[in-house]
C-alpha cells in the first residue's frame, strides 16, 4: 500500500481473485481439514465432534441452571432490600456472573473427566468456550443496563416492549458474531487457513451486520420516541432525532468494509476486533439512552419552549459526541490511533476528534453548569430571607463567571494541544506574565483575596444595608474587586474591597431601634409606660408590621436627666431592613398619644425661671408705663 491507492487497489484485487478461486476448492479443504488435522493427525469425525461438544455444553448448561435456581432468592432479596436502581442491578449482575461462571466450570470438569486424546480438542474447547461466555456475558451486561423482566432496576428509559427488543437485539448480535468467530476458530484448530479460513469467514461476517441493520431500521421510531419522552419533547417537532439510524448505518457499512479489508490481508486478530467494534456500536445508543434519564431528571420542570429547545440542543450535542467518540474508538480497534497520525492529515484527525468531542461535551458541561446555578439562585431568589439564600444569591454569579473562565481556557488548552502545540512553554509563559501582572497590580489583587475572604466569612450579602466609614447604602452589586452601595438618596458608592477596613451591616439577623424623648421631669412615668404599651400592642397587631418584630415595643423608663427634661426611652426588635417603617410610625402613634394625655415634648433651648409670684405683674405694669411715656416722644420727635 506503499506504493499509492493504484497499487493498494491492485493488492485488493489480487487478494479477492485468491479468495474467489478457493471457492471450487473449499469443500474438499473441509473434508480434508477433518480427515487429517493439520495435515498430521487422526481424523476427527464432524458429528463425533459436534456430540462431544454437545455434552460439554449440556454439563455447563445443567451446572448455570441449578446455580441461577440456588441464588434465585438471594437475588430476590438483594433487589427486594436495595432502593436504588443502580445498586440492585450492579448487585444483579455481578450475581448472574456466578452461573457464568459455573457454566465454565461444568465443561471444564466433564472435559477433564472425558479427556478426549485427539490433539486439537483443547484448541477447539477453547474457541467454542470463548464463544460461549461472550454470549453469556453480553446477556448478563444487556439485563444490567435495561432490565426486560423488572422495570423498576431499568437504568435506560424505555417502555417493557422496547427493552426486551434491545436485549433480544444485542443477544442475537453478539450471538452470530461470536458463532461466526467460534466456527473460524474450530476451522483454524483443524488446520484451515490463509485464503480458505477468508472465504468461509467474510460472507459469514455479514450475517451480524445485515442483523443489525435490519435492526436499526426496524426499531428506528422506538428508539426516536425512547430519546423523546424522558425530555418531554415531540418527535414531529425535532426530526433530527431521526437521523440516528442513517447515521448508524453509515457506521455498521463503514466498519464492516473495515472488517473485509482486514480479513482479505490476513490481518491477525480480526474476529475478537470486529466482536469489540460491535460492541461499541451498541454501546453508544445504550450509553446515550443512560444518560436521558439524569439528564430528563435534571431539567425537570423546563414546559416553556425555550427550556425543550435548550434540552433538545443538549441531546443532539451528547448524541454527537458519543458518536464521534465511538468512531474514534473503533479506529482504534483497528489499529489507527489519532494521537499517532502524522502530517497535515493528522493534524486534520486530532482537530476533529478534540475540538469535536471537547467543544460538544464542554457544551453539554457548561449548559449543565448554567442551569443548576440558575436553579439554586431560583430557589435562593425565593428563599432570600434566609442567611443560606442570600449567600448563594451573592457568591452564584461569581461562581459562574469563574467557571466560565476555567472552561475557555482548558478547550483552548485542548485544542492548542490537538494541533501539536506543546502547551507546556505557554503555561509557562503565561506564569511568567501572571507574576509581572501580579507586582503591577498588587492593589487589584489585594481588593480581589479581600472580597474572597469577605465573601467566605459571610459578612454581607446581596441587598443588605451596610455601613463602610462615611458610606451607607444597600448592597446592590458584587464583583471580584469592589462592592456597589446604593444609598437612599440615589447615588450609587463603589468600594475596593481592599479599601474596606470595617463594615457594619445592619441587616444581619436582627435589628435593635432605640427612641428618646424629651418630657418635663414632673411627667408621670406610670402613664408613659402605659401609653408606650398601648403603643405596642398596636404595632404589634398591624397586619404589615406585626410579623417584623422580635421584641415589641418596649418602655426603657427614665435614661437620664438633664436641666430642664427627663429622657425616656423605648425600644423595640424587628428582622433586618424593616426597623425604619415600624419606627417612623411608632414615632407618629407615641407623639399622637402624648398631646392627647397632656405630656408635652420638651425642646431644647434656655429657660428662664422667676421666684417672685408679683415678678408678672410688675413686668406687665413697667411695659405699659413704657409704651405710655414713649409714645408723645416719638409722636414730637416725629413731628
Amino acid at each position: 500500500m506503499a506504493g499509492g491507492p493504484a497499487t493498494a487497489l491492485e493488492l485488493y484485487a489480487a487478494r479477492l481473485e485468491a479468495v474467489a478461486a478457493i471457492y471450487p476448492r473449499l469443500p474438499s479443504i473441509l473434508s480434508d481439514a477433518f480427515a487429517r488435522p493439520n495435515g498430521r493427525e487422526a481424523a476427527v469425525h464432524p458429528l463425533r465432534l459436534l456430540r462431544g461438544l454437545l455434552i460439554l455444553f449440556a454439563a455447563g448448561t445443567a451446572a448455570l441452571l441449578l446455580t441461577g435456581r440456588a441464588l434465585a432468592g438471594t437475588r430476590r432479596r438483594l433487589e427486594a432490600d436495595s432502593g436504588a436502581p443502580l445498586l440492585a442491578g450492579a448487585l444483579r449482575f455481578v450475581l448472574g456472573l456466578v452461573p457464568v461462571a459455573a457454566f465454565a466450570l461444568g465443561v471444564l470438569v466433564v472435559y477433564a473427566i472425558v479427556r478426549p486424546p485427539h490433539p486439537a480438542a483443547p484448541a477447539v474447547l477453547l474457541a467454542v468456550l470463548q464463544a460461549a461466555l461472550t454470549v453469556l456475558v453480553t446477556d448478563r451486561l444487556i439485563r444490567f443496563l435495561c432490565a426486560p423482566d423488572r422495570p423498576a432496576l431499568r437504568l435506560i428509559p424505555l417502555e417493557d416492549a422496547d427493552a426486551r427488543a434491545l436485549h433480544r437485539t444485542g443477544v442475537v448480535t453478539v450471538t452470530l458474531a461470536a458463532t461466526v468467530l467460534g466456527l473460524v476458530d474450530l476451522l483454524l484448530a483443524l488446520g484451515v487457513g490463509g485464503d480458505a479460513i477468508v472465504a468461509v469467514g467474510l460472507p459469514l461476517s455479514t450475517v451480524p451486520f445485515l442483523f443489525l441493520l435490519h435492526r436499526v431500521w426496524r426499531g428506528r421510531a422506538a428508539v426516536v420516541r425512547a430519546l423523546a419522552r424522558p425530555l418531554g419533547i415531540e418527535a414531529k417537532d425535532h426530526p433530527t432525532l431521526g437521523l440516528w439510524a442513517v447515521a448508524a448505518s453509515v457506521y455498521l457499512v463503514a466498519l464492516w468494509l473495515v472488517v473485509a479489508a482486514a480479513a482479505v490481508r490476513l490481518e491477525p486478530a480480526t474476529g475478537p476486533r470486529m466482536l469489540a467494534s460491535l460492541l461499541v456500536a451498541l454501546a453508544v445508543p445504550a450509553v446515550a439512552l443512560m444518560a436521558q434519564r439524569p439528564l430528563a431528571r435534571f431539567y425537570r420542570g423546563e414546559e416553556t419552549e425555550a427550556g425543550k429547545a435548550a434540552v433538545a440542543r443538549v441531546m443532539r450535542a451528547l448524541w454527537s459526541a458519543l458518536f464521534v467518540v465511538g468512531v474514534f474508538a473503533t479506529a482504534a480497534i483497528w489499529g489507527f490511533r489519532v494521537e499517532q497520525a502524522t502530517g497535515t492529515t493528522g493534524i486534520v484527525l486530532r482537530l476533529l476528534f478534540n475540538v469535536t468531542v471537547v467543544l460538544l461535551l464542554g457544551y453539554v458541561a457548561w449548559t449543565m453548569v448554567v442551569r443548576a446555578i440558575d436553579r439554586a439562585l431560583e430557589g435562593a431568589r425565593h428563599d432570600g430571607v434566609s442567611s443560606r439564600g442570600q449567600r448563594l444569591a451573592t457568591l452564584l454569579p461569581l461562581l459562574r463567571k469563574f467557571l466560565q473562565v476555567v472552561l475557555v481556557v482548558i478547550l483552548v488548552m485542548i485544542m492548542l494541544s490537538s494541533v501539536g502545540i506543546e502547551i507546556g512553554p505557554l503555561l509557562a509563559g503565561a506564569g511568567v506574565v501572571g507574576i509581572a501582572i501580579g507586582l503591577g497590580a498588587q492593589s487589584t489583587i489585594a481588593d480581589i483575596l479581600a472580597g474572597v475572604f469577605f465573601l467566605l466569612e459571610d459578612a454581607f450579602h446581596m441587598g443588605d444595608y451596610v455601613e463602610v466609614g462615611q458610606l451607607r447604602g444597600t448592597v446592590e452589586g458584587i464583583s471580584l474587586r469592589s462592592l456597589k452601595l446604593r444609598h437612599h438618596r440615589g447615588a450609587v458608592h463603589t468600594l475596593p474591597f481592599g479599601q474596606i477596613k470595617a463594615l457594619t451591616n445592619y441587616s444581619r439577623d436582627w435589628a435593635l431601634m432605640r427612641l428618646e424623648f424629651r418630657v418635663p421631669p414632673e411627667t408621670d412615668m406610670g402613664l408613659v409606660k402605659k401609653l408606650v404599651k398601648e403603643v405596642g400592642k398596636e404595632l404589634s397587631a398591624d397586619p404589615e408590621m406585626g410579623p417584623s418584630f422580635i421584641e415589641p415595643l418596649k418602655s426603657q423608663g427614665v435614661r437620664r436627666v438633664e436641666d430642664d427634661a427627663a429622657i425616656i426611652g423605648v425600644k423595640f426588635i424587628t428582622k433586618p431592613n424593616e426597623q425604619f417603617v415600624i419606627r417612623r410610625e411608632a414615632y407618629h402613634r407615641l407623639i399622637r398619644l402624648f398631646q392627647e394625655h397632656g405630656i408635652h415634648l420638651v425642646g431644647r433651648g434656655v429657660v428662664v425661671r422667676v421666684d417672685d409670684p408679683e415678678a408678672a405683674n410688675r413686668v406687665i405694669g413697667f411695659a405699659a408705663a413704657q409704651a405710655m411715656n414713649g409714645g408723645p416722644k416719638e409722636t414730637g420727635t416725629g413731628g
